[in-house]
């Protein structure tokens, strides 16, 4: 596991043009981490941060993505006009024996963290320019430093990409979860962009691709865990949770108080590029969980919610039995395959469908790789001219890694073996995987 606290030197938002005077460069940090750093050394670092992005202004109009030194890296990232956010990473400078390659830390993944942390707090807190300055730091403080402080990175192919896990189903049982859809939408017509999750992937989706893919990473690293622990330490499964509740608020809704707790998101226009605040609702039975928006302007009233539960709750209990039960029977099926001494990852850049060969909440998760690979992977990822619109690239490290991948109508593939071949040996066993996996209906150009 790569702990990301221990990588991050700093990680600061900065706007120039709220202290535009000598004395108010203070005016400019809306967020600094770590927060006991003195103010004089915070000034120094966005100093050196505003002057790189004015400086590189000179030659490209494209914002500035990355400054390096001896022993740190400056990761620039401009989520809105004026508005710039750093993440400075240590790395190592001294020469290290090939054991230590476990330290380092592929620039991408962190570019993507984030990215990922940005959107986040415009989901939950809307965008940068619509929150007061004087507020500013607050809101920051207030998101940025736990939503830091609980990320980790593990060796696993799944945190390459960011990516959603979908859960297919036989025909009967999404015509159920359809139908189930359909219903709640003709009576509740307020409840809107309905998402129905079975643990931790995805049945249907009702926001746009952007919006879902955050949703989704707040539902599987903040939401549902603890939801999870709280049902594990009650035991037994009890009456409650077999019918269903609200989760959101988390001790879910029972009187006119608990519907001022419930939080609300900004989600973006595609049309216009705005953000239009909505109440989000969350319920959850069993391992099902349905998340709904109710527009902000709507007057929540108890009688509805508590209508809407008893609509709800047996109705999405029978249809969790019965995902339950396919699912166990996959799982039942996937047991008498051997295992394979080969890793893959699948993404679809169109729908963000992620897929890797072991799920990525497993217990032992066969995607776990060495870092080295891990940073192979999402460089080539990152680097769009290394496979092209279709392409394959195969690259083999000095430890006896075969690392492949493929690319093809938005979509790429993965695959990651170790062991002593030549080239052909491995081009034959990539096909046959591919074959495999993809059922002979992937890399091909229509």
């Amino acid at each position: 596991m790569i702990d990301i606290i221990n990588k991050i030197d700093s990680f600061f938002i900065f706007n120039s043009n709220f202290g535009p005077r000598e004395g108010d460069e203070l005016k400019r940090i809306l967020y600094f981490y770590p927060g006991q750093v003195n103010s004089d050394i915070q000034k120094t670092q966005v100093g050196l941060c505003e002057a790189v992005v004015k400086f590189m202004t000179t030659f490209s109009s494209a914002p500035c993505e990355a400054l390096q030194t001896q022993s740190k890296r400056y990761i620039f990232y401009q989520p809105e006009k004026n508005f710039w956010m750093v993440l400075v990473i240590c790395i190592p400078y001294a020469t290290k024996l090939p054991g230590d390659i476990k330290d380092a830390v592929e620039p991408a993944i962190m570019h993507d963290f984030m990215i990922s942390s940005y959107k986040m707090f415009r989901m939950f807190m809307g965008f940068f320019r619509e929150i007061l300055p004087e507020d500013t730091y607050a809101i920051c403080e207030k998101f940025f430093t736990p939503y830091i402080s609980s990320r980790n990175v593990t060796n696993d192919l799944s945190n390459v990409i960011q990516g959603i896990n979908y859960l297919p189903l036989e025909k009967n049982t999404f015509f159920k979860v359809i139908c189930f859809i359909d219903l709640l939408e003709v009576n509740y017509p307020d409840f809107k962009c309905i998402s129905f999750l079975y643990n931790d992937q995805l049945i249907w989706n009702g926001l746009c691709k952007d919006d879902m893919l955050t949703l989704y990473q707040y539902l599987i690293h903040n939401l549902l865990p603890k939801q999870v622990e709280k049902e594990i330490q009650g035991g037994a499964v009890t009456a409650a949770e077999r019918h269903g509740r609200f989760i959101s608020p988390p001790e879910g809704i029972h009187s006119e108080d608990d519907l001022k707790k419930i939080i609300k998101v900004y989600l973006i226009r595609e049309d216009d590029n705005e953000a239009k605040a909505y109440y989000l609702v969350i319920y959850r039975t069993l391992s099902a969980t349905v998340s709904f928006t109710v527009d902000e302007n709507t007057n929540l009233d108890l009688l509805t919610f508590r209508s809407l539960d008893t609509f709800i709750g047996p109705k999405l209990s029978t249809i969790a039995s019965s995902i339950g039960e396919q699912c166990t029977m996959h799982a039942l099926v996937n047991a008498q395959i051997p295992p394979t001494d080969h890793k893959f990852l699948y993404f679809n850049k169109l729908n963000l469908a992620l897929k890797t060969s072991m799920p990525s909440n497993s217990i032992t998760p066969s995607t776990a790789v060495s870092p080295e690979v891990l940073n192979i992977i999402a460089e080539i990822h990152n680097d769009h001219r290394s496979l092209g619109k279709y392409g394959e690239i195969i690259i083999k490290t000095p430890d006896e890694y075969w690392i492949t991948g493929k690319s093809s109508n938005d979509r790429e593939f993965y695959i990651v073996m170790q062991k002593n071949a030549n080239l052909k040996e491995i081009a034959d066993e990539v096909k046959r995987i591919c074959e495999m996996q993809m059922k002979g209906i992937f890399f091909y150009p229509m």
